[in-house]
């Protein structure tokens, strides 16, 4: 399976996302921090908090459409989404994610326009491939979230929060091979955030395991020009 990206869409969302000034985006790997830290900000600086992950696993699935949104259609209805992903290479599954991301773009951007206008929105992760969301908008509102020394095993066997990801995969023909598929793409997808972002100019913020809620948020905060 070959996916490819709708130009068109991206071309929107760019328009959109330019005139747009007052729009932010955090993106990173799974368990870098990236709600924590959004949700830091957004109290902070009074921003609307927007959160990828829960509106592309949500309310964008009944939005999703052939016409616009072929790729995300495909996964949607398929009769198990997460086995369907899992079935890929990593050559498919990065060509499905970079598809995904100009069809999650045109949905968000209609979220945007059918706004006030004059809010300031932080963007919680949803994005695998930076570089495809630095075409559509301005780099210097983007900032990646890295830390250090953590595995994808880690993340998703030892923190409690995130044990239901397992317990979905296990339920899959052939668990231990679907497991290990996961922590494969898993950790491709956290070394492509940041390879992405130092190849696109966005910056990263990188942390160590033991830095505060509050300090990551507001080095995160003045990269992104908000202090």
């Amino acid at each position: 399976m070959r996916f490819t990206p709708n130009d068109e869409l991206i071309r929107r969302a760019h328009a959109v996302l330019t005139r747009q000034e007052r729009v932010y985006w955090v993106v990173g790997g799974a368990g870098s921090g990236k709600s924590t830290v959004c949700r830091a900000i957004s109290t902070k600086y009074k921003i609307t908090l927007y959160d990828m992950d829960a509106y592309i696993y949500g309310s964008y699935h009944s939005r999703f459409t052939e016409g616009r949104h072929p790729v995300n259609k495909a996964w949607s209805t398929a009769p198990n989404g997460l086995a369907w992903l899992l079935s890929m290479s990593w050559q498919e599954f990065d060509s499905f994610n970079r598809a995904a991301i100009p069809e999650y773009l045109d949905l968000l951007v209609e979220d945007l326009e059918s706004g006030d206008g004059g809010s300031s929105y932080l963007i919680d992760g949803g994005i695998s491939n930076p570089a495809v969301l630095a075409q559509a908008m301005p780099v210097h509102r983007i900032v990646g979230l890295g830390v250090r020394e953590t595995t994808s095993a880690m993340i998703w066997e030892e923190d409690q929060k995130r044990k239901g990801m397992k317990e979905a995969v296990w339920q899959l023909p052939d668990p231990e091979r679907a497991w290990d598929r996961f922590l494969e793409f898993d950790a491709r997808i956290t070394s492509a955030v940041l390879a992405e972002c130092e190849q696109s100019g966005i910056t990263v913020c990188s942390r160590d395991a033991a830095a505060t809620v509050d300090e990551t948020a507001s080095r995160t905060a003045r990269l992104l020009g908000l202090e």
